[in-house]
C-alpha cells in the first residue's frame, strides 16, 4: 500500500512524521508571525499534481 501511495506524490514517497512536524514548529514560531488564516498542505506535492502525475518524475 505504501509503494502505491509513494506513486501519487511528485515526492516520490511517502512523508515522514518528522516532516509534518517542522512545518507545525515552524507555524508555533516568531518566525510565522504573519501567517494567519493559511492553509499549509503538507503532503509531497500531491495536492498540486493531477493524479499524482507521476509523468513528471524524471
Amino acid at each position: 500500500m505504501e509503494k502505491v501511495l509513494a506513486l501519487t506524490t511528485p515526492l516520490g514517497r511517502i512523508g515522514q512524521a518528522d516532516e509534518v512536524a517542522k512545518t507545525v514548529v515552524f507555524l508555533a514560531s516568531d518566525d510565522a508571525s504573519n501567517i494567519q488564516a493559511a492553509e499549509i498542505v503538507v503532503d509531497g506535492g500531491a495536492v498540486g499534481a493531477p493524479f499524482g502525475a507521476p509523468i513528471y518524475r524524471q
